[in-house]
């Protein structure tokens, strides 16, 4: 039987530093190929970092730069295709307008990527190099460190699952342009850069101090100027930098003036003032903790977005390697906030059984099964700051959180299926749930009926219901629980929250119980 020809998608990151272009062929995430790429240096970021926004002749530019890549896709016949903006302008004050001038003279739609989003992407490139390399089952932990023009990115992975993430807006650009030209040319510029950053990220410490920690993997553009001023390139997909290398090179850069640095490593003006921002940021986060070894794997955000297009496009059950890790990361968080994980995953398990049980009658789809499996683990973590209207405080600590892998509208959804998983109906009148899609009004509502329920099943916390099933009869849906325990407070808790079920489905959920 002959072999199907491959799928073709292309993927356009708009940067503050760079707009790159990479068209892929593929059949799957083991069987694909780069056919074109191309990058063209810009200064997006250094613009918005300094005004704001993005000049109208600063878009016009890009605009040309991008029906030129218009043109390519078109040469290589590529129909499916999508173009993603980061920081430069994800920041702008005038984002809309860009966006806007990009659509009526390209043709392109603009995806505004979220930093979370962002480290994400690069997170999954990064997670596939190292573990294609045998580093991902060491039971030492790695640190993604990501730095982009304007933010930086933590990612702690260990035994499997992600245990910390934090993202910071503290990125090289963004560090360079907080000072003024004079005091980048100062005597005690390296002392008051060094106080800055340390000023900014001391709070990790505290998660890291009592990690063990071997390797620093290093991600995001700034990497390749490292591996210049060490007299390196990046010859294989994972370069290893000693410590030893490191601190030699941090000895030498901290005493440069500009001109000197630029003399020394053969820089441009432009390349030299990002010197020493980056090498005392990553000095900075090396103190944090004591690792053995910096990794330099050959990825960026573009590797990671195409990567986990072609995974969804081909069904690849690689993708829940990545999921099992971010519903790690959840539970490490609900640690944190130090909630009831007996409770949380007993409102998880009847959850996700109604969710799966009433499939024909919700019609949600994979997606939203891991919104709602996201809000049963983090429901109650509110009541870590307060007792009194805990889910409140669950929502303000969940939107606030950099849960990795979701967006921000999704991080809303989230937030607002735990706000309700109690009590009280969504309503406009809520400024947080007003905010929402008339879609995503939707989902929470219907998430929020099922968590409610699985809550009220476990009211008193004790996990006294010990098997349970679930049957859609008609305009009825049978929840029939076996337990040896009196769950009276359990069924007057379920009868009070039947009506809000029977609002959003239509139909009445009736709780049996079947002796143990």
């Amino acid at each position: 039987m002959s072999r199907r020809a491959p799928d073709l998608f292309a993927a356009i990151h708009l940067g503050s530093e760079q707009v790159s272009l990479q068209i892929v062929e593929y059949n799957s995430i083991s069987d694909k190929k780069i056919i074109e790429k191309a990058s063209r240096q810009v200064t997006l970021g250094e613009e918005t970092f300094k005004t704001g926004k993005l000049s109208f002749s600063a878009v016009t530019a890009i605009c040309e730069l991008l029906k030129g890549y218009r043109r390519t896709l078109n040469e290589y016949g590529v129909r499916d295709f999508r173009l993603m903006a980061t920081t430069a302008v994800r920041e702008a004050q005038n984002q809309q307008y860009v966006i806007d001038q990009i659509k009526v003279k390209t043709g392109f739609n603009v995806e505004v990527v979220d930093m979370p989003q962002e480290i994400y992407f690069k997170y999954i490139a990064l997670y596939k190099t190292i573990e294609e390399h045998g580093l991902a089952n060491s039971q030492d932990g790695l640190l993604f460190v990501d730095i982009s023009s304007g933010g930086l990115g933590l990612t702690l992975y260990q035994g499997g699952t992600i245990k910390y993430q934090q993202n910071i807006h503290i990125g090289a650009l963004r560090i360079k342009e907080s000072f003024e030209k004079h005091q980048r040319e100062s005597n005690y510029f390296h002392e008051a850069l060094s106080e800055y950053i340390f000023s900014t990220i001391e709070a990790v410490e505290t998660e890291l101090s009592h990690k063990k920690i071997k390797y620093l993997v290093l991600s995001g553009i700034e990497t390749k100027l490292l591996l210049k001023m060490l007299g390196r390139e990046q010859a294989q997909r994972l370069e290893y930098v000693s410590l030893d290398d490191f601190y030699k090179l941090y000895q030498q850069v901290k005493g440069l003036k500009l001109p000197q640095i630029m003399a020394t490593f053969d820089l441009t003006e432009a390349r030299a003032e990002m010197v020493l921002p980056t090498i005392v940021l990553y000095k900075q986060i090396l103190s944090l903790t004591t690792v053995e070894y910096i990794v330099i794997p050959d990825d960026q955000l573009i590797d990671g977005f195409i990567l986990k297009h072609i995974a969804e496009a081909t069904k690849s059950q690689w993708m829940e390697v990545i999921e099992a890790q971010i519903v790690g990361l959840a539970r490490e968080i609900g640690t944190k906030y130090q909630h009831d994980y007996k409770h949380a995953g007993a409102v998880e398990k009847f959850s996700l059984l109604l969710f799966d049980r009433m499939a024909k009658t919700h019609g949600l789809g994979k997606r939203e099964r891991f919104l709602l499996k996201m809000a049963c683990m983090l429901h109650d973590i509110g009541k870590f700051v307060c007792l009194r209207r805990h889910y409140f405080y669950s929502y303000r600590l969940i939107i606030s959180s950099d849960i990795f892998g979701f967006s921000e509208e999704e991080r809303a959804v989230i937030a607002n299926i735990a706000h309700y998983h109690s009590k009280g109906t969504p309503s406009n009148n809520d400024s947080n749930y007003a905010v929402l899609t008339k879609n995503q009004k939707v989902v929470v509502a219907k998430l929020a009926a099922l968590i409610r329920l699985a809550d009220a099943i476990d009211r008193s916390h004790k996990q006294k219901v010990s098997d349970c099933e679930v049957a859609v009869k008609g305009d009825e849906v049978h929840i029939i629980v076996t337990t040896k325990e009196d769950i009276s407070l359990e069924e007057w808790t379920f009868a009070d929250k039947i009506d809000f079920f029977q609002d959003v489905y239509g139909i009445r959920p009736l709780l049996i119980r079947r002796a143990g």
